[in-house]
């Protein structure tokens, strides 16, 4: 039966008297209220959560400051996909149950569950509202029956031998067949059911702000491509030496993991929903694994809209909070920064004396004042991730690694050597930094890593008894006493 205006006001006003009723009865206090129609959102709840109480059995509960206004006085639990931030009115929910404050649902476990959302809602005026932040299983690790023990690590490793790039639907036999433990996980392209929608080659051309893509964003919009990503990193977690994994390199960048521009917040929204089905693929079967984003050096330098840079790159800092931010509010998970602590600029090794560097003033200036990070002021980026905000869900510092550092030979050897040692010494005075994973291959016109005669005889005592030996040598030829001086 068709409602009329005034009989549907009516109807509202009943509701809203019945549940303030109700709110007496429960025993809230005089200065609660019921929340208006259009104060309901998903910040409305105190919080949310979705974990596995066992291997087949999901929980989900929250905590709402007063009884939302409600068309029938119900709540509802709604199913989404990670690309969905609202419910239609035709969804039809998975439970639902009358308004409490402490409202609890328990959902029998699914394979498709571990990377779908649970999303609280009201029916008002007609529409299914979101009352809470829609969240995903935070715990997928109990699911793991391939958990292994993580293997004594030294803190120098090396590109091509520790470390490689899982290129997917591309190169998994190999990466498989190797002795690898951390794997940088690329999209190349090739395959477009892994490739997100606004990263495909049709949108190329439509892209307002284009850049030059080297690798792209995975696609965690369709189910398709969720089942193909999630397929390949639940085979590459059952490795016997694979314990680490980054997904994506130096997201922070479009040209690095390419998407065409719309604006920040969705860029980095799906890269968040990339991120977190790779994660509850990898954890659900290896527990001990650890998951990182990656970004790059380019840390505070706050290129405003309209500069040609503010389309090309977000600020790792800035990048750091949205991504923090996104996934906190979906079920807190225990992810990982891999970071590269190249020097400033790239091409350029002697970072003591930048007198014969191009724009010498200006690359050391971008270094003092915290706009880019590099070994040398390390402690800028670890000492933002000890914010209480930052810390994981059992309130410890997040895990970092320095996934990719290469210094160029192009001022000769023993610059490199000194500089290679710098950085090493950076990575062991840091207490958070686990691992520092040197790029020794490569080899471009402006850039080339390659070791030779004593940057080579350096680099092999890192982690020796011949270090002590070279530590002093470096200091010499750097012209210091104690690393504190240039590392901070």
């Amino acid at each position: 039966m068709k409602l009329t205006i005034r009989k549907y006001r009516k109807k509202r006003i009943a509701v809203g008297a019945a549940l303030l009723l109700l709110a007496l009865l429960l025993g809230i206090g005089s200065d609660a209220r019921v929340y208006a129609e259009g104060e309901m959102s998903t910040s409305f709840a105190v919080s949310a959560s979705s974990r596995l109480s066992d291997k087949t059995t999901i929980a989900y509960t929250a905590v709402l400051p007063a009884p939302p206004l409600s068309d029938d006085g119900m709540l509802y639990l709604f199913e989404l996909q990670p690309s969905e931030y609202a419910v239609s009115p035709a969804a039809v929910p998975v439970a639902s149950a009358p308004v409490s404050l402490t409202p609890s649902f328990t959902l029998s476990f699914t394979e498709a569950r571990l990377y779908t959302k649970l999303g609280l809602a009201v029916k008002s005026g007609g529409q299914n509202v979101l009352i809470a932040h829609p969240q995903y299983i935070a715990n997928p690790e109990l699911l793991a029956i391939y958990t292994k023990e993580r293997s004594v690590r030294p803190l120098k490793s090396e590109q091509g031998k520790e470390f490689c790039n899982l290129n997917l639907s591309g190169n998994i036999s190999g990466v498989l067949a190797g002795k690898y433990t951390t794997v940088q996980v690329m999209n190349t392209g090739s395959n477009q059911i892994i490739t997100n929608p606004y990263a495909r080659a049709e949108t190329v051309a439509m892209d307002s702000h284009p850049v030059t893509p080297r690798y792209y964003m995975l696609n965690a919009s369709e189910p398709a491509g969720i089942e193909a990503i999630t397929s390949e990193l639940k085979l590459c977690a059952l490795s016997a030496t694979l314990e680490n994994f980054i997904i994506g390199n130096e997201v922070n960048m479009r040209t690095w993991n390419y998407m065409m521009w719309t604006d920040w917040d969705m860029y980095v929204r799906e890269y968040a929903q990339a991120f977190r089905v790779s994660y509850n693929a990898i954890k659900s079967q290896n527990a001990n694994a650890r998951v990182f984003i990656c970004i790059d050096q380019n840390w505070d330098r706050n290129r405003r809209a309209g500069h040609k840079e503010y389309y090309e790159y977000m600020d790792g800092k800035d990048f750091l909070a949205r991504f923090n931010a996104l996934i906190a509010s979906e079920g807190n998970i225990d992810w990982g920064v891999a970071q590269h602590p190249y020097p400033v600029p790239l091409t350029y090794a002697k970072f003591w004396d930048m007198s014969e560097c191009r724009n010498g003033a200006y690359m050391a200036e971008q270094i003092a004042s915290g706009k880019m990070v590099s070994f040398q002021n390390l402690s800028l980026f670890t000492d933002y991730l000890q914010r209480p905000e930052m810390l994981s869900p059992s309130g410890n510092v997040r895990h970092v690694i320095l996934s990719e550092i290469g210094i160029v030979n192009a001022q000769g050897p023993e610059v490199q050597a000194a500089t290679i040692f710098a950085a090493y010494m950076a990575a062991k005075r840091n207490p958070f930094v686990e691992e520092i994973i040197y790029l020794l291959a490569l080899s471009e016109p402006t850039i080339d890593t390659r070791l030779s005669g004593q940057s080579q005889v350096v680099y092999d005592s890192l982690g020796t008894v011949n270090e002590t030996v070279y530590d002093a040598w470096a200091k010499a030829v750097i012209g210091i006493s104690d690393w504190s001086q240039i590392i901070r």
